[in-house]
Order: structure tokens, then sequence, then C-alpha cells
């Protein structure tokens, strides 16, 4: 599939809008992008290395909080979901009762009523009252975690369909450094997780394109202007669940144009420059910012 340049983050990478609705984007007919919360952003620690960064969470906030793009996100989830079903949902045998006990507890707590669907359709249903996308881990005969089930409409430069049934190392194959930095310690996180203790932790990049749905790399722009570049972030969360012992997995993506993220507080704004900077060179080969580095550098360090 080719990629259609345009501005709108709910429209898909391929496509092309066909309105102008509220989303976050410029243009005629488009409003401002909101900003990403400050607490999303990378830190200095993160210029060395990946990190997994965790936190802990709310054992009651099971998903993100309620914002501007909240409604356009789930009108965009639908649209995906009656359109392309193949490409965003997926469930191996033997996961249905976890989609189902993640459909409760998601749906319990933003107060709506669960609704009798069973199996995948019950996560489907959850996966529509909610921004986030909702995905199932289980451990395998060795115990090793491996993904069973997920409504995924905001993949950053992955296809759900190739990753189903993988572990986080199989999945996380593209993501440079992730063997070195990641790989022991997510899987230490994620064998020691408790019920009571739910975790977030956040993901960044930065991207020539603002759809959310990004299963694809965009080809590169060399003569893009960076402030029309969108700041991309994922908030994500990991909880086990008590009846099946499944680990959900929840992922938030919210997108800024840099020309928005430029205005942020200086200091901000330098110190995101300097991380931009600094991060090892494969690293920003796959946050798909090596290309433009230089120029990013300079954009931000103008502020």
């Amino acid at each position: 599939m080719s990629t259609v340049f345009h501005n709108d983050p709910f429209t898909p990478f391929d496509r092309q809008p066909i309105i102008s609705h509220d989303s976050p984007s410029s243009g005629s007919g488009f409003r401002r992008s909101i900003a990403i919360p400050d607490s999303y952003l990378p830190v200095p620690a993160d210029a060395a290395r990946l990190r997994v960064a965790a936190r802990a969470l709310d054992i009651d906030q099971w998903v993100s909080t309620r914002d501007d793009d909240w409604l356009p996100t789930i009108e965009m989830k639908r649209a995906l979901i009656e359109e392309r079903r193949d490409e965003v949902v997926a469930c191996l045998p033997g996961a249905e009762a976890a989609c189902e006990e993640v459909a409760r507890g998601v749906m319990s707590s933003i107060g709506v009523a669960p609704t009798s669907a069973r199996g995948v359709d019950a996560l489907v249903d959850a996966a529509l009252c909610v921004a986030d996308d909702l995905c199932i881990m289980m451990s395998d005969a060795d115990g090793m975690p491996r993904l069973v089930a997920a409504v995924l409409c905001s993949p950053g430069r992955w296809r759900l369909a190739e990753k189903i049934g993988g572990t986080m190392a199989s999945i996380h194959v593209p993501v440079a450094r992730y063997d070195i930095d990641l790989d022991s310690p997510v899987n230490a996180v994620l064998k020691r997780m408790n019920v009571e203790k739910p975790m977030w932790r956040t993901n960044w990049g930065i991207s020539n394109h603002p759809a959310l749905f990004q299963p694809d790399n965009p080809p590169h722009t060399p003569d893009m202007d960076i402030a029309d570049m969108w700041f991309r972030t994922e908030w994500q969360t990991l909880r086990r669940l008590p009846e099946t012992g499944a680990i959900l997995f929840t992922i938030r993506t919210y997108v800024e144009k840099l020309s928005d993220f430029i205005t942020r507080d200086y200091a901000v704004v330098h110190d995101i420059g300097d991380i931009i900077n600094k991060i090892p060179v494969d690293v920003a080969q796959y946050k798909s910012i090596a290309p433009y580095r230089e120029r990013i550098f300079e954009y931000f360090s103008a502020r």
C-alpha cells in the first residue's frame, strides 16, 4: 500500500481525507493539534539508551484520560474495524475468556455496562468505548508471554497480522537495541507483574506523517518543512488480570505537529532537542529521526 500524505491523524496513512472534521491538524477546517502531556515526553536519560521506565499506575485507571481527541479516535477505530477488520482485530484460540475479562474491566473503569458479546467481539466492544488500543498477552508452555488477541488501530510501523502469537522479543524485532537495552528488563517486568500493581510507560518518535493508523514506515521526504512533521508518543499500560492471569497491554497514541510543539516552554523544547541530538544513530534511524536529525535539532535550537 502506498502512503498518501495529508494532515489528518484520524485518516489512515494510505487514504485521502474525505472531509475536514474537528481533528488536531492544520489547514482549512482543522484545529490546532492538542498538546501531548508533558509527563509523556522523553527525559534526558532517554538520550543514552532505551529504557522500560515503568511507573506505578492507579489500579482503577485502565485506560488514558478523556480529552479532545477521544471521540475522533473512537470514530477512526470504528471505521477501521468496519472496513479493515482483518488488519486491526485478531484473536488466537484460547484467548476468548481473557478478551471477555478485559472487556469487563475496561468498560467498568469508565462507567459503561459491559455488553453481552463474547470472545473477541467483547474486546471489540470495549475498544470502541475508549481511545486506547487493547492488546492481550498470555504465557505459553514455557512461561513466555505471547500476543494472543488485540484491537490495534494506531500501530506505529507494525502489522498485527505479522505479530499475533509472537513474544515481546519477536514483536519488537525492528526496534533498535531492543535486545541490548530492553529484552531482559521487559521480560522481568512481565514475569513479576501482579494484579495489584499495574504500570505505565511511554514510547516516542518523530514522523513525517500524522496518521494514527500507520503500520508502514512512510517514505523519506527530504524537502519537507520540519514544522510540518509530527511528534508521536505512545502512553502504554500493563496490568495482570485476576481471573485468567493474562496481561493487558494498552496503547494510547498522541501526535502533535512540530509547529505547535515549538511553542511550548523554552526548557521543554530545548531538552527534547538535546535528546534528539544525542540518541544513538541506530535509535535515531528506528525512530525515523536520522534523515532529519540535524534540521530538527536546528529547528528546536532556534526556539
